[in-house]
């Protein structure tokens, strides 16, 4: 057998699962470092621009207070202003002390407001003039609003590149998800659909190969172990395919090398029989009828061996015609009465009227009938009933046959349309070599019917198999 094996199954589901581990890794991976430079970038916003921020605004509150005391007292003349003065220039002087040791990069452009300074409180004449600013402090102003403006400037440009990543991030989140729905639900389907269709073709080549017929090559569907099953199914199906076909022509090598001398010797057994070569006694004739019987049945066992064997080369042909049912029926239990009588068989019927009409090959299924009746008449008791009934349903008509035999148990029940098979429960006890109930079932699958079988209601066995009406088509 060749090795056509390319990708195990484990070796897929390790694909599978590594694809998806893999992407889901890579996105959590993703936005776990985004999260932590948001983080920092967060804490950075906060340690840095929005502390230099505040301590700005808490200066310029000093400035203005400064500016405002200098006005008040170059107008009013009031010694409290000046005390609030110092006091205002005594904390931006600490506000900034402190600023600058936080952020020591605005030492160098702080550096003015960090030399001496001159402030006049001295007025002048004219109003206007004592209403304006302060030189020094507007100056102070001046670098501080600057300063504050380009840390706001900086501030936004942070919140703007952190939404952009927090964006970024939302996307690659979406997309990382849809990928891993994708390799998760598209990967595990394609996966067993594989899986089910390899699956399939075995299955369905162990079900024909269970119904007795001949196997056939399933499609080699996969490089995995399954594939390799399926090649072993083909190889063992070649194999009883050639033995099949092997003992075809054995049974039919068999039936013609026999059936001349057991011509000769049925003829030599009734010549003797009747008296040609002189006088028989009870005794000789005695042993002349049994040789008689055994030559019929071994005469009626080839001619069951090449049905089957015409029936699997599929030349089994069929004359169908419209055929009255009970006609069918009644006809079959009057060739197996014979029989029915010598063993003390009681034979019933049950046919409606007016009698159904179905579309069959009256010869083959005459041939069933008699095969379903003999059987039961076989394996029913001494006293016993056979009972054959005809019942119309949609679109075909159902032949019954209940036998009051020891029945069949429920797991051999669809083992017994197979060639050669016998219940171990009679293979000692009764007879015959297990080839009548496979003819049965392939005449009526050829006739596009089904036959059952069941158990009876008070033990025995039912066997039931339809036939088309004649305006459906076999």
């Amino acid at each position: 057998m060749p090795d056509v094996r390319r990708l195990s199954i484990a070796a897929k589901l390790l694909v599978w699962s590594g694809s998806l581990i893999v992407v889901f890794l890579a996105v959590t991976a993703y936005l776990i470092g985004q999260v932590r430079s948001d983080a920092k970038e967060a804490e950075r916003i906060v340690k840095v621009n929005h502390d230099l921020d505040s301590s700005i605004q808490r200066m310029l509150e000093r400035l203005v207070s400064v500016q405002d005391n200098i006005r008040r007292y170059k107008l009013l003349g009031n010694e409290d202003a000046v005390k609030f003065i110092v006091e205002d220039l005594t904390r931006f002087g600490e506000i900034l002390e402190k600023t600058l040791t936080r952020h020591p990069r605005y030492k160098t452009e702080w550096q003015v407001l960090s030399e001496d300074f001159e402030i006049t409180l001295d007025p002048v004449p004219g109003t206007g003039a004592n209403l304006a600013p302060d030189a020094t402090v507007l100056e102070w102003t001046d670098i501080l609003e600057q300063s504050q403006l380009d840390n706001q400037a900086d501030l936004e440009l942070a919140l703007t590149r952190q939404y952009e990543a927090g964006e970024r991030a939302s996307r690659i989140g979406l997309y990382g998800l849809a990928l891993c729905l994708a390799i998760g639900l598209g990967g595990g389907l394609a996966l067993a659909w594989s899986l089910n269709r390899s699956l399939t073709e075995i299955r369905r080549g162990i079900r024909e190969l269970g119904t007795g017929s001949t196997p056939k090559d399933v499609r080699v569907l996969s490089g995995d172990e399954l594939g390799e099953l399926a090649l072993a199914f083909n190889a063992m199906a070649h194999r009883l395919r050639r033995e099949e076909a092997m003992r075809a022509d054995f049974v039919a090598m068999l039936s013609h090398e026999i059936r001349t001398p057991l011509t000769s010797i049925r003829e030599s057994v009734d010549l003797i029989g009747s008296g040609v070569f002189g006088e028989v006694n009870e005794r000789q004739r005695e042993f002349l009828s049994i040789a008689e019987k055994e030559t019929v049945r071994l005469s009626g066992l080839l001619s069951r061996l090449m049905t089957v064997s015409r029936m699997e080369s599929q030349s089994l042909e069929l004359a169908v015609e419209k055929v009255d049912c009970n006609e069918l029926a009644s006809s079959a239990l009057e060739r197996i009465a014979p029989a029915a009588e010598a063993k003390g068989i009681r034979l019933e019927s049950r046919l409606p009227e007016p009698s159904p009409v179905c579309l069959c090959d009256k010869g083959h299924i005459q041939q069933v009938l008699l095969n379903l009746l003999g059987n039961g008449v076989k394996f029913s008791p001494e006293g016993g009933a056979v009972s054959v009934s005809v019942s119309r349903e949609p679109k075909r008509t159902v032949f019954s046959v209940t036998d009051s035999g020891p029945g069949i148990p429920e797991e051999e029940r669809e083992r017994v349309f197979l060639k050669y098979y016998r219940e171990p429960g009679v293979r000692e006890s009764v007879d015959g070599a297990g080839l009548g109930l496979a003819i049965v079932k392939r005449i009526v699958d050829a006739h596009g019917g089904k036959i059952t079988l069941t158990g009876g209601p008070n033990g025995g066995s039912v066997f039931r198999f339809t036939l088309p009406d004649p305006e459906d088509k076999p």
